[in-house]
């Protein structure tokens, strides 16, 4: 497993940019080793991630005998997106020729900015390294429209001064990171985004790649994941957290959305379920993390969702991997454990109303949910 980790601080390399930032413990720190930096740039936020905290954040991988890569972006060591972009391909790079690695089960996850190395990894990964799945968690994808996003949609929905110079602060950092790689904003007489679109970003991505992504998200919009899923096509699956309600854009925090931090359980059961069943080994048990509270809670949302007519055609095939016989769901509040089939047939019936067994599960969601 190749995770990207786009903003730990690291403090053991020697080097003289993760040595100076180290010393200024975590906290809000003026972003200043460029690009560019000047006295009207935001400042950003560093967090120091010690070996320990980086090495809990992938024990259910290691706890499987996954060999587990974090390849670090560094954010605060300034750079640009081409830099981010160098590193992840470095780390596959690093997985083509190192000994004991099985190239034909790599797998790739990343959420955020995170998401967006993964994107790219993958689409970079060299040929004998191509991941063989992979997950982004409400990815930036495409950096031109991104811009579009910045300039053109924000300003329309967005009325309030305030939040509007809230926005603008917050993302003076990650567009002197682009402009600095392309060369100015779309449009600009010079500036190069072709290699930073999601038509050619879907033309490289080969692999089947799970993307979750909330239309709440004020961050990287729900769209740059629709429009990159529909080049895409069947290789990715896109789940949507969806409102039924329009939202007061002038209200809503900065963030990728109340959904994705409620249901926060939930994303990484099916994440990690889909990693896992898709790396796993034909007789490995899978031990998949759940609360079964939130989960089931998710699940009534689906089921609202499918009564107003919502797509929610990604939730059958995932549910389906969670029914996997080699998967043991495990509960994160008490530590006990369900057979995966066992689990899902249980919160199908009823929340559906429908009669299925372990045994019968997942041929019955191999054609969608009930209706």
């Amino acid at each position: 497993m190749m995770l990207t980790r786009p903003y730990d601080g690291i403090s053991w390399t020697g080097e003289a940019v993760d040595t100076k930032w180290a010393s200024r413990g975590s906290g809000m720190y003026p972003d200043d080793s460029e690009p560019h930096y000047h006295s009207g740039s935001s400042s950003i936020v560093y967090s120091l991630s010690s070996p320990e905290y980086i090495t809990a954040e992938a024990f259910f991988y290691l706890y499987h005998d996954f060999g587990v890569l974090a390849v670090f972006g560094r954010f605060y060591a300034g750079g640009d997106i081409q830099n981010d972009r160098d590193d992840m391909h470095a780390g596959m790079s690093f997985l083509a020729q190192a000994p004991g690695v099985d190239r034909s089960r790599i797998g790739v996850f990343g959420g955020s900015w995170g998401g967006f190395e993964a994107l790219y990894a993958a689409a970079d990964a060299p040929a004998e390294v191509r991941p063989k799945v992979g997950v982004a968690l409400f990815p930036l994808s495409d950096f031109a429209r991104q811009f579009d996003y910045l300039d053109q949609v924000i300003p329309s929905r967005v009325t309030d001064p305030v939040v509007r110079e809230r926005y603008a602060t917050f993302f003076e950092p990650y567009a002197r990171r682009i402009i600095a790689t392309t060369g100015g904003r779309p449009g600009t007489p010079g500036a190069d985004y072709s290699r930073w679109t999601r038509e050619h970003l879907a033309s490289k991505l080969d692999m089947p790649f799970l993307v979750l992504h909330e239309d709440w998200d004020t961050l990287v919009p729900v769209e740059q994941t629709q429009t990159l899923a529909a080049l895409v096509g069947p290789a990715m699956t896109p789940l949507y957290f969806q409102h039924l309600q329009v939202p007061d854009w002038n209200t809503l925090p900065l963030s990728h959305g109340p959904l994705v931090e409620q249901y926060g359980h939930a994303v990484q059961t099916l994440s990690l379920g889909h990693l896992l069943t898709n790396l796993g080994s034909p007789t490995q048990y899978l031990f998949v993390p759940y609360t079964q509270s939130t989960l089931l809670a998710w699940l009534w949302e689906v089921r609202v969702l499918q009564w107003y007519g919502r797509d929610v055609a990604a939730v059958a095939p995932l549910l389906r991997e969670l029914a996997d016989p080699r998967v043991v769901l495990f509960e994160l509040t008490n530590g006990n454990m369900v057979f995966g089939a066992d689990w899902v047939a249980a919160a199908v019936n009823a929340l559906w109303g429908t009669s299925h067994t372990s045994a019968t599960i997942r041929e019955a969601l191999a054609t969608g949910l009930p209706p």
